[in-house]
């Protein structure tokens, strides 16, 4: 039977950690470990998992000792490491482990219980190594991206070069260029091979960089019927008139980690060089627009300047 890991991160989302626990455990195809990063959670999650069976260690030193039949182990990371750092830590231990796949997904994700089964079933039949799951449903419509055009600089938002399927969706399967870390099942051989994600990214952008660098030595599957659903996806309405709020500390991880995207894979020293300069000149007519600019000019220029350095990890203290 295929061995199959569970890569989870959790961070104070103890009532959607328990859901998703409930839909792994519910899988068709069982899984055979689960294995959590906490990163530095405050909700009570590290009592719950242990008084569920999950063996707690601290240090990546102790992964040694733990026998290969317990099924779930949590490591408790003494700060929070954001989710690219909590991402690359946990893949970077759960390689380590004896599995044949990991399973890698957030904390407020939950899978239908044949989702494994489809993933495991279509990255057998198109020889792959990398098959990610859908994550449409009432409340979310995923962004099946069939390309990234690293050519153009002219689209200088990431979200811009991303072309998507058109929906319907009519195919079982798409062959695409861009992931989440909603549950991607990748061969464990293949993450032994490129190593775990850029921690440096701290927040955003982990996810997509890591695509990359699976594509150079798989394609990557989107099931069209694998489905995941985001437990806290919601409906929401376009408001046009909305006040806009300033930016906070999240915009300077998106910033920063765009110019570092397009500086790292842009096929031109157009989109490597003047990409981030049209990105730092929108950015500042749009604050003007929306009365925002002395508020958000000191954030927009700090992500510029980090970004074309290449300055990476925490240096915006995040406002959980």
């Amino acid at each position: 039977m295929k061995r199959v890991c569970v890569v989870l991160v959790t961070y104070n989302r103890l009532p959607c950690l328990k859901k998703v626990l409930q839909g792994i455990k519910a899988q068709n195809h069982q899984v055979a470990q689960i294995f959590i990063f906490d990163n530095d959670s405050s909700d009570g999650t590290n009592e719950y998992l242990k008084e569920n069976g999950f063996q707690i260690i601290t240090n990546s030193s102790e992964l040694a000792n733990v026998s290969n039949d317990q099924f779930g182990i949590c490591f408790r990371s003494s700060e929070n490491l954001g989710g690219a750092g909590g991402f690359a830590n946990a893949i970077k231990m759960a390689k380590e482990l004896e599995s044949d796949y990991l399973w890698i997904m957030d904390d407020d994700v939950y899978p239908e219980p044949d989702c494994l089964e489809i993933l495991l079933d279509k990255m057998e039949k198109k020889h792959v190594q990398a098959v990610i799951p859908s994550r449409n449903d009432e409340n979310y419509q995923d962004l099946v991206c069939l390309n990234i055009d690293f050519a153009d600089f002219r689209k200088f938002w990431t979200w811009w070069r991303k072309q998507p399927a058109k929906y319907p969706l009519d195919k079982d399967q798409y062959f695409v260029s861009d992931m989440p870390f909603e549950g991607p099942l990748l061969q464990t051989e293949l993450v032994r091979k490129i190593g775990e994600p850029d921690q440096g990214f701290f927040l955003e952008y982990d996810d997509s960089d890591y695509a990359q660098r699976i594509l150079k030595h798989s394609k990557i599957v989107y099931a069209t019927n694998a489905i995941l659903h985001r437990q806290l996806a919601k409906k929401t309405a376009t408001n046009a008139t909305k006040k806009k709020e300033p930016y906070s500390w999240r915009m300077y991880y998106t910033l920063r980690n765009n110019i570092i995207f397009d500086r790292r894979y842009g096929k031109n020293w157009a989109v490597r060089k003047v990409s981030p300069r049209l990105l730092l000149l929108q950015t500042l007519a749009t604050s003007i627009r929306d009365g925002h600019l002395k508020q958000n000019a000191p954030l927009i220029f700090k992500a510029y300047s980090d970004g074309i350095h290449e300055r990476m990890g925490k240096r915006v203290d995040p406002d959980y």
